[in-house]
Order: structure tokens, then C-alpha cells, then sequence
């Protein structure tokens, strides 16, 4: 279950939204304060995760600092060819995005403070949502 949590794509979206926040905080001027514990609380409640999930399974150790995402999972061919369909979909949505994305600045940043920023945090999450559900239906299929 801890290494599910980990491995999920849920902490790297509260991640990437929590920063999202953090920089339009910055910006803004918002008391420091307010910006500062939450991001105390994440870092430290991951990493004290990773620490435990770490102690308590040794031979499933994840990395404390990795190149590699901890969503992919490589360990066999047909793990790799599950990652390869997963990452193929979120390419092809950034294709298409980034395009759109630039169009999308253009005309609403004059308007939208911070557009640019929460632009990507869309695009972040997004990426994150396709990759999991992608690997959640063909895990699935693989399973009946």
C-alpha cells in the first residue's frame, strides 16, 4: 500500500500544484509563512514515506534521488512494453498541447495573470493523469 502511494502519480500532481502556488504566492507577496509550512509538510511527510517504505521492504528499495521517475516500471519486457504504451499517449498529447498551449498564451495572458505557470501545471498533471490511467487499463486487462 506505502509503495503504491509512493509510486503514484498522486504526490508528483500535489507537488506540481503545490508549486504552481507557490511561485503565484511568491509573486503576489503572500505572507511567507503561509507558503512555507505546507511545503515543509510535503517534502518532509515524502521523504519520511520513502524512508519508512525503504526500512520496511529492503529488496524494493526506492531511490531517494532518481533520473528515472518512480512511475515507471521496468522490471520485465512486458513491464516495459506497459510503460512504452503509457508514455506513447502522454507524447501524443504533448504534440498536440504544446501547440495549443503557445496559441493559448498568446491570447490569454494579457488577460489571466499567471496563465503561463498554470498552463503547465495543467500540463503536468494532465501528463500524469493520462500515464496512470493508461497503465491502470492495461495492468487490468493484463490481470483478466
Amino acid at each position: 500500500m506505502l509503495e503504491r502511494i509512493l509510486r503514484s502519480p498522486i504526490v508528483m500532481i500535489v507537488m506540481l500544484i503545490y508549486l504552481g502556488i507557490f511561485y503565484v504566492g511568491i509573486q503576489e507577496g503572500w505572507p511567507f509563512n503561509f507558503l512555507i509550512y505546507p511545503f515543509i509538510i510535503i517534502f518532509v511527510g515524502y521523504f519520511g514515506l520513502l524512508f519508512i517504505h525503504n526500512k520496511k521492504y529492503p529488496n524494493r528499495k526506492i531511490k531517494f534521488i532518481s533520473f528515472i521517475p518512480y512511475e515507471l516500471r521496468e522490471e520485465d519486457e512486458g513491464l516495459q512494453w506497459i510503460t512504452y504504451k503509457a508514455t506513447r499517449k502522454v507524447y501524443i498529447f504533448y504534440y498536440y498541447a504544446i501547440p495549443f498551449g503557445i496559441v493559448f498564451v498568446t491570447f490569454f495572458q494579457p488577460f489571466i495573470p499567471y496563465f503561463p505557470i498554470w498552463l503547465l501545471v495543467a500540463f503536468g498533471v494532465i501528463q500524469y493523469l493520462i500515464y496512470w490511467f493508461e497503465m491502470k487499463k492495461i495492468l487490468k486487462e493484463e490481470d483478466v
